[in-house]
């Protein structure tokens, strides 16, 4: 008999915990991104938002039935150091059944070296009987910060923003990534094996480079 991932079912998230690690512009972007197209799905829909839940408000202890979903933001570092504070925090949810999703910030080019965290947060999440529901990868490079004032379907931010929308979905639904592809009728091919939906500029890395460079030095100036 085929069993169903929790990930599978979908689930009507109420709280939702936020967090990038590290700290850093370009996470944070990602995350904010992230919630302003929840926010603005709702809107639209009529239906209720999910109450962001704030880890830091809270002390070290667990947070477990707290939130009923984790979104991660992350670079592409699977190393020792980098998965150290991920499962600290990962900790506190041990065995609550949170829905856990993941935004991966990578280097241009860099899927492989970000499909090395994703294992690894995959079988972390696995551990601590979390489910796992996949997320993004979102190859952009540093600097990708410089666009936040850019159209989000414009010819920069589009692809992104296309990925991302397919986390959106997922999140609204409470289920994985792959599954809400399925049930919502888009295209569940461009999610892989590992539930994550990646995507790449959609013009040549030196134009792109080039862009983000301008522009975060133009912000800097007015700063």
């Amino acid at each position: 008999m085929e069993t169903t991932a929790r990930g599978d079912v979908p689930k009507t998230l109420q709280t939702i915990a936020y967090i990038s690690i590290p700290k850093s512009a370009d996470l944070e972007f990602l995350l904010w991104d992230l919630q302003d197209a929840i926010a603005a799905y709702a809107q639209i829909s009529g239906t209720a938002l999910p109450h962001p839940v704030d880890l830091e408000a809270d002390d070290a202890g667990s947070v477990a039935g707290t939130a009923d979903g984790i979104v991660f933001a992350v670079e592409d570092a699977p190393n020792d150091e980098a998965m150290a504070p991920i499962e600290q925090v990962l900790d506190r949810f041990g065995g609550a059944g949170t829905r856990a999703y993941v935004v991966v910030q990578a280097d241009i080019g860099g899927l492989e070296r970000a499909h090395g965290l994703v294992v690894r947060l995959r079988a972390a999440c696995d551990l601590r009987g979390l489910s796992w529901c996949g997320g993004v990868v979102a190859c952009t490079g540093s600097g990708f910060a410089a666009l936040r004032h850019s159209p989000r379907m414009g010819l920069l931010r589009r692809p992104f923003s296309e990925a991302m929308d397919k986390l959106v979905g997922a999140v609204r639904m409470g289920c994985s990534v792959e599954h809400a592809q399925r049930l919502g009728g888009g295209n569940a091919e461009d999610v892989d094996a590992d539930g994550m939906a990646c995507a790449e500029p959609a013009v040549p890395v030196p134009i792109w480079r080039g862009v983000l460079k301008h522009l975060g030095a133009r912000t800097q100036s007015i700063i």
